[in-house]
């Protein structure tokens, strides 16, 4: 890893431990205070609805200043979340408020960090690069869930986002000392033409791999309600699940790196199994299947992310992030959209989420094909 990498490493590292602390067990936090799931769902529909409504702003911001003012913004709202989630009130006005400033919180944090993510990564190791990045990411993960769990399951609320609010304005540090070469030139934010310009075949497969984190805020909810209700069986299972993919993931990143095959299809299956598996899965069975979950979300997500990384050398790094974040909140402000206006069952939505990640095998047809084709026009 080069100085640059080292240093987004430290600030991933950081970032993602005060997150982590907290953020997976916020639709828990909200159904103990008496939310019922059609609430928590609004809160979920508003928290993308917004995000896809901002990033457009947001991307123009950086482009004013730099993509440093997104992490501040990031940050207070960050700040202002957590304060708010200590003095919760049993309200829509309350969901609605939070979901804006999760929102926000997460754009702010999501598009300066793929916006890094795009600058630090160089051609010749795209895998094996994201795979140790994906690794400092997930060491931070594995800790911060099952301490947060204690935390909220034996102290308090209020002591765990003191903690989360410290760390995660300190992870902006390092991004101050990342130094890139000055790009003096003047980009025009082209959303519409970079869409058109983006393979099809990759708008759902970005799309539909986004999906996963539906899933994934709704699998918490699944493990409070049907196995468990506290804090640490979530933080355990969170545990397992990220140590099996700190083992996986650096192997697996180098073998993409030297493979021309995409490992996207299997992948897609097995984590598709997986998942079904895991809402039907109790006692040691739900520890054994989480243990299974690591390796097969990783190469999921290595192998998306070569196709990601591998496409955006076509494009200038503005335009590619704001599109991907077009496509990633438009997919999951309509599935949950959906899932509200239905009244659907907690299992049938995950199901039905699941399903729509299964179709992306489809779109894999000649991918690697056509974006070859792209890079050389």
């Amino acid at each position: 890893m080069d100085t640059n990498q080292k240093k987004f490493g430290i600030y991933v590292f950081l970032s993602t431990f005060s997150r982590n602390l907290i953020e997976v067990f916020i639709p828990v936090i909200l159904f103990k205070f008496g939310f019922d799931l059609k609430s928590i769902l609004f809160y979920y529909f508003i928290a993308n609805a917004v995000s896809l409504i901002i990033s457009y702003p947001f991307v123009y911001l950086s482009q004013i200043f730099n993509y440093k003012i997104l992490s501040i913004i990031g940050i207070v709202a960050f700040l202002l979340l957590q304060i708010l989630l200590n003095f919760m009130t049993h309200n829509i006005w309350y969901l609605f408020s939070i979901a804006v400033l999760y929102a926000v919180y997460r754009r702010g944090y999501w598009i300066a960090r793929r916006y890094y993510n795009l600058k630090v990564i160089k051609n010749n190791d795209i895998s094996t690069t994201y795979s140790i990045i994906s690794i400092i990411n997930q060491i931070g993960v594995i800790v911060s869930a099952y301490l947060g769990s204690i935390i909220l399951d034996y102290i308090s609320l209020n002591i765990l986002t003191i903690i989360a609010i410290v760390l995660f304005t300190a992870s902006i540090v390092p991004l101050y000392f990342l130094t890139f070469k000055k790009d003096t030139t003047n980009k025009k934010i082209e959303l519409c033409k970079t869409l058109r310009q983006i393979p099809k075949n990759n708008i759902y497969l970005f799309g539909s791999y986004e999906l996963l984190n539906v899933v994934k805020f709704l699998i918490p909810l699944y493990i409070f309600i049907y196995v468990k209700n506290t804090y640490q069986t979530i933080g355990i299972v969170n545990l397992i699940t990220n140590l099996s993919l700190i083992v996986f993931t650096y192997l697996f990143g180098k073998t993409l790196d030297k493979s021309k095959n995409s490992f996207l299809i299997i992948s897609v299956i097995l984590t598709v199994i997986v998942f079904t598996l895991k809402v039907n899965s109790v006692g040691y069975a739900l520890l054994l299947i989480s243990a299974l979950e690591g390796f097969v979300t990783k190469m999921y997500e290595l192998s998306i992310n070569k196709e990601f990384y591998t496409l955006s050398k076509k494009f200038e790094y503005n335009n590619y992030n704001l599109a991907y974040e077009t496509v990633q909140n438009s997919f999951r402000t309509f599935v949950t959209l959906v899932f509200i206006i239905f009244n659907l069952k907690l299992k049938t939505m995950i199901y039905i989420t699941l399903l729509c990640i299964s179709i992306s095998i489809f779109f894999n047809k000649n991918n690697n094909k056509i974006i070859q084709q792209k890079l050389q026009n």
